[in-house]
């Protein structure tokens, strides 16, 4: 376990957040627009690709919390066995 990369996969899950959020609120931002015009109702969760972005998103959320301590851990165990 010590040799997995944790900091590149830390942030492979900081872009996938950066740019997951982006598009759901950029979808959203669209969908209120266009519900807006027609006078309909509208939900974020109405199309399985749009859970399906949420659902990534909230998981490389939790990837990129969980990468980025072990990449800390890992960094301390190294700072700690030089002194």
């Amino acid at each position: 376990m010590k040799k997995l990369p944790y900091g590149i996969f830390a942030g492979i899950c900081a872009m996938l957040v950066f740019f997951l959020t982006l598009a759901f609120v950029g979808l959203y931002i669209v969908f209120a627009a266009i519900a807006n015009q027609t006078h309909s109702d509208f939900s974020m969760f109405q199309n399985w690709w749009q859970i399906l972005i949420f659902i990534i998103d909230i998981l490389s959320i939790g990837g990129f919390i969980y990468f980025l301590i072990m990449f800390i851990k890992r960094e301390r165990n190294k700072h700690n066995e030089n002194i």
